[in-house]
């Protein structure tokens, strides 16, 4: 194992709150609209029992999503998570978040996908990408995960945090 491995590996016993994007992580980043123009996602269950085992724990789970479709609150109220959408400061409100909470930055986990999420990514404790996320999420990560956004990347990363 190499030292940023073991470095990493510590870390993730020291995360109290886990940071969430929305679409492209919670879902696959697509939306689904009907002819009445409805919009519904798909979100992976296994992502949601990841964050479950998490609160078990003590540990935190917020999403600071862009997107203001009512679909990302209703999500988040049936995981029984804190939920801010339509932010386009990300960064801000995160600041904010740690600040409100007295929780250092060294003890997040952001995870996110899209150009809109760098800057949390390169500010929190560990910034993970999606594997299918934009290259400047990417290169900002600590790590990147196997599954794509939508398909149990949460969930990955809940067990990396549990150990």
């Amino acid at each position: 194992m190499g030292v940023m491995m073991r470095h990493m590996k510590n870390a993730w016993k020291e995360i109290k709150l886990l940071v969430l994007d929305f679409d492209g992580v919670l879902t696959d980043g697509f939306v689904y609209v009907d002819q009445d123009g409805r919009e519904s996602v798909r979100c992976s269950r296994r992502d949601g029992l990841g964050v479950g085992m998490l609160a078990e724990r003590g540990i935190k789970t917020v999403v600071i999503s862009k997107e203001q479709n009512g679909v990302v609150a209703t999500r988040c109220q049936k995981l029984s998570i804190e939920c801010f959408s339509g932010i386009d400061d990300k960064l801000g409100l995160l600041k904010k978040i740690l600040d409100e909470k007295k929780i250092d930055p060294s003890d997040v986990c952001y995870v996110g996908d899209d150009v809109t999420d760098v800057d949390c990514i390169r500010h929190a404790g560990i910034g993970v990408a999606v594997a299918d996320a934009v290259p400047s999420a990417k290169g900002a990560a600590d790590l990147v995960t196997r599954a794509k956004g939508g398909d149990h990347a949460v969930r990955e990363v809940c067990d990396l945090i549990i150990g």
